[in-house]
């Protein structure tokens, strides 16, 4: 594994908060978007291969965009608190 690396472990801790925020989203007496489940699906399917990667010593190097990139979507995700659909409502123009 590679533990000395402080990019990697960044991006593995991120990856995996968001696969766990995502996971763990629940909208009591919301409606059901068909589209917003799939796509939250692929993105925790997307996700949880860096953690699965990492534990498995398949995950040698990331770099810094990607890392950064990922914090701006973790920070994305969290402050829509799993809202897959409120995270593309913001991005729809008006």
């Amino acid at each position: 594994m590679v533990t000395s690396d402080p990019l990697v472990l960044t991006n593995v801790v991120t990856s995996t908060a968001i696969v766990l925020r995502l996971m763990m989203f629940r909208k009591p007496g919301g409606r059901h978007n068909w589209w917003a489940s799939w796509l939250a699906y692929l993105i925790i399917l997307a996700y949880a291969s860096v953690p699965f990667r990492f534990m498995f010593d398949f995950y040698f190097h990331v770099h810094w965009a990607t890392v950064l990139m990922n914090l701006i979507i973790c920070a994305a995700v969290f402050a829509a608190r799993g809202n897959v659909a409120r995270i593309f409502h913001a991005l729809r123009p008006e």
